[in-house]
């Protein structure tokens, strides 16, 4: 009977990643930022660990950030639109409309950062430039 172990983890790992690869997944030679396993580009073009699940590369710390931002804001546009839900079926329109200036904040945030990126400029920064280097890894 098998122990439970690390091996057993191991293995399953290396099935998983097999299956993968054997549905059109490609290895790559960058690494889990959390865990170290190996990535994988699926056909699609997205880039998964086979643990943790999408993964977004990025060149620099200003595109780092601009990802965590609209992360953050997908996370936040999603609670209010829960809350928005909720507090429909409870009928407080005053919290309702609270909830909506939350999702336009978002968007507003989102034309602002385009508009910086359309004139060449990273977003939340006026004019430092980018550096280029090698892609780092930044779960979703």
């Amino acid at each position: 009977m098998a122990s439970g172990g690390s091996g057993d983890k191991d293995r399953d790992l290396v099935k998983k990643i097999a299956m993968m690869v054997m549905q059109g997944a490609v290895m790559l030679s960058e690494t889990c930022p959390i865990c170290g396993s190996p990535l994988l580009k699926l056909r699609n073009g997205d880039i998964v660990c086979p643990i943790h699940g999408k993964v977004i590369m990025v060149r620099s710390d200003e595109e780092a950030r601009e990802v965590e931002i609209d992360s953050i804001i997908a996370g936040l546009e999603h609670y209010a639109a829960t809350r928005i839900r909720e507090l429909m079926e409870s009928g407080n329109p005053r919290e309702i409309l609270d909830w909506l200036h939350v999702i336009e904040a978002g968007e507003r945030i989102r034309e602002i950062r385009d508009r910086r990126r359309e004139a060449g400029k990273p977003a939340g920064e006026e004019a430092a430039p980018r550096r280029e280097g090698r892609g780092k890894p930044r779960t979703r």
